[in-house]
């Protein structure tokens, strides 16, 4: 009788000990995807800030962002090399400042469409880069 007690108890700690392993890979499993989505996340704004900072030094101009696949300008960003992993979305809106527009930029993954970072900002209209550069 007592040898059968010690094999239960040893079975129960052993069950024990696989569900906490198990439990624990899962919880490392989940940690690891969210960083990664993070760092995916952080990625998307990095490049939005970069192209509205390029839009606001004039390397761009706002009519240049009209278009949804612009990989030259993302190769510029931090997504060099993954430029045909993200899309981008821009808008722009009267500012109550003359000469300035509000400038919406949406970088967003193909492949997870609610994975995505946008930036707004006030930002030269093309007009007044070009007085400003001649």
């Amino acid at each position: 009788m007592r040898r059968g007690a010690l094999l239960l108890e040893v079975l129960v700690a052993l069950v024990i000990l696989v569900g906490a392993g198990a439990f624990t890979l899962q919880a490392m499993d989940d940690a690891e995807q969210a960083l990664d989505r993070a760092d995916r996340r952080r990625r998307c704004n990095d490049a939005a800030v970069a192209i509205v900072r390029m839009a606001g030094g004039g390397l761009v101009g706002i009519g240049d962002l009209r278009s949804e696949s612009l990989p030259e300008l993302l190769e510029m960003s931090v997504y060099a090399g993954d430029a045909d992993l993200v899309e981008l979305e821009t808008s722009t809106s009267p500012s109550a400042e003359p000469g300035l527009v509000l400038l919406e930029v949406t970088v967003r993954e193909i492949d997870d469409p609610d994975l995505h970072a946008t930036v707004r900002a006030l930002v030269p209209s093309d007009l007044r880069l070009q007085e400003r550069m001649q």
